[in-house]
């Protein structure tokens, strides 16, 4: 049950930090609190260190995935 909490909360910081580069109103912030709250959030649930790493890894690693895949579709759609 970790591992799909660990999973969770790292697609939605990871979304969350995706959001926060591409749009640029001011808006953005709010995708930048809204992932700092989750980043809390999951924090304050696991207190092991390998989750905690876990996280910050998967995060960062689904944030260039999801960019990636955004530019790939602003490229096609540019087309």
């Amino acid at each position: 049950m970790r591992i799909t909490w660990l999973f969770i909360y790292s697609v939605i910081c990871g979304a969350l930090l995706t959001f926060y580069s591409n749009i640029q109103d001011l808006s953005k912030f709010l995708f930048s609190i809204g992932a700092i709250y989750a980043g809390i959030r999951f924090f304050r649930q696991f207190e092991s260190k390998s989750l905690r790493i876990w996280f910050i890894v998967l995060s960062v690693l689904l944030y260039f995935i999801f960019n990636i895949a955004f530019a790939f579709s602003q490229y096609m759609k540019n087309i």
